[in-house]
Formats: C-alpha cells, sequence, structure tokens
C-alpha cells in the first residue's frame, strides 16, 4: 500500500495536481491534510475549505487521505465523501492526538462505514502498551478492526540527523499482537530529504522471519521548496519515482 502526496493541503490546484500525479504512477490512495496540528500558531490548514478539493480527488478514482483532529473533522469529511458521494476516503489519527474518548469516538464515527478506513499512527514516545491502547479504543468505537491501518512514524526526540528515531522491531510486535497492516512514515523519521530516502530503503530491506512493512505513507510536493508545511522533509515526485517501487 502507497499513500503518497503533499504533507498540507494548500490550494485546490496542488491538491489536484498531486492526484494527477500520483494516479499517473499508480498510486490509488492520495494524502493532503485539511487540518493540520502545530507547535506553535501558524499555518493550521485549510481545514473544512478543502473537503471539495479531496471530494474532486475521487472523481479522479482514488482515495482522498487526510488528517483529523477531532470528531467533528471526521464527521465532515465522513459524511461528505462516503455517506454523500458514496465514495471511499481514509481518515487517520496522528500522532499528537492522545485522548482516548476523541480516539474512540473517531471510531464510532467509522462504524459500519464500508467506504471508510482509519489509520492509526503511533504516539510521539517509545511504548508498547500504550500504543496497542490506541489501537484498543480505536477499535472499541468503531467495532471493526478490518477498517484499521497502522503506521510507525518514528519517536522523539530523533538522533543522528533524524526528525523521530524509528524502532522497527516494536513496530513489527504491534503488527503481530494486533494482527493488522503496519506502513511506515518516512517522511517523519527523515526530517530532511535526505534522510527520508535512508529510512525508505531501510524500510524496504527490513523483516524479520520473512514479515515486514507493508507499505509507505509519503510526503511528496509538486514543488517542495514551496511547501507551507515540512518542506524540508517532503519529496518530489522525481525523487519519489527513484525511491519508491510499486
Amino acid at each position: 500500500m502507497i499513500i503518497a502526496g503533499p504533507c498540507a493541503a494548500e490550494s485546490r490546484s496542488q491538491v489536484l495536481a498531486s492526484a494527477i500525479m500520483a494516479k499517473e504512477r499508480g498510486v490509488e490512495i492520495v494524502r493532503a491534510s485539511l487540518w493540520k496540528p502545530r507547535t506553535r500558531p501558524e499555518f493550521d490548514g485549510v481545514q473544512e475549505a478543502g473537503i471539495s478539493w479531496l471530494e474532486e480527488v475521487t472523481q479522479l478514482g482514488l482515495t482522498p487521505a487526510t488528517e483529523v483532529l477531532n470528531e467533528s473533522n471526521a464527521e465532515q469529511v465522513v459524511n461528505r465523501i462516503a455517506g454523500g458521494l458514496g465514495k471511499d476516503v481514509l481518515i487517520w489519527i496522528g500522532s499528537r492526538n492522545q485522548n482516548h474518548l476523541i480516539q474512540r469516538h473517531i471510531g464510532e464515527i467509522a462504524k459500519g462505514e464500508r467506504h471508510v478506513k482509519v489509520l492509526i499512527k503511533n504516539q510521539p514516545w517509545p511504548d508498547l502498551s500504550h500504543w496497542l491502547g490506541i489501537v484498543d479504543h480505536v477499535v472499541n468505537g468503531s467495532g471493526d478492526s478490518s477498517q484499521i491501518i497502522l503506521c510507525h512514524r518514528g519517536f522523539s526526540p530523533g538522533t543522528n540527523g533524524l526528525r523521530n528515531n524509528p524502532d522497527f522491531e516494536m513496530a513489527m510486535q504491534v503488527k503481530a499482537e494486533t494482527g493488522l497492516p503496519m506502513l511506515i512514515d518516512p517522511s517523519h523519521m527523515g526530517g530532511t530529504r535526505e534522510k527520508v530516502l535512508d529510512v525508505i530503503k531501510q524500510a524496504q530491506e527490513f523483516n524479520i522471519n520473512g514479515v515486514g512493512f507493508d507499505g509507505l505513507m509519503i510526503e511528496v510536493h509538486p514543488n517542495p521548496e514551496e511547501a507551507w508545511t515540512d518542506k524540508l522533509q517532503q519529496l518530489s515526485w522525481d525523487q519519489f519515482d527513484q525511491a519508491v517501487r510499486i
């Protein structure tokens, strides 16, 4: 599974250009976050104004993916894309979202929606029990683990030039204990394009007894140097072509 696209949705033209470039490469799920959690007050996403852009992505035969910060975000996206259009959509719970009630309620919003997948990223600190607990809360809300996908985005603080440190072994333990697919997010591990490419290579080569990651969730921008968020870690589509095997 490959999920690729810009860190944040910035404009209709940027989202649609990304979707077209993804489709040309056989990428079926396009990420573009409408809501962005930020460390300090700054651009935090186009928010609900961008849902119509995601609706247009579905018209290209692709599945849009976006982070949701709370139940209201999730309801708006699910109601308009899965409910209103009857199209597939992926929503994800980011690493900073550690309110168990919100996690559970997002699972409840996805419950029974066959067009909805919920992706869960790990928390910022390394703790196996906490990571498994997040999964339990979401599954408790949705009642259907088949809707759930997991994603390892590393743990803070990063060392050796990385933004966040990977723990491939812990990720495989979570995958084994939950029985759920596990993607890797090299963008938030790497922090710079050079490091992102290194993490992709490591992830592609990694396996324990023949078991490894089930795909990538990666930030790719039509023009990374002009990105509004995380521009240092977003690949160009040419760099994506060189690094990712589909």
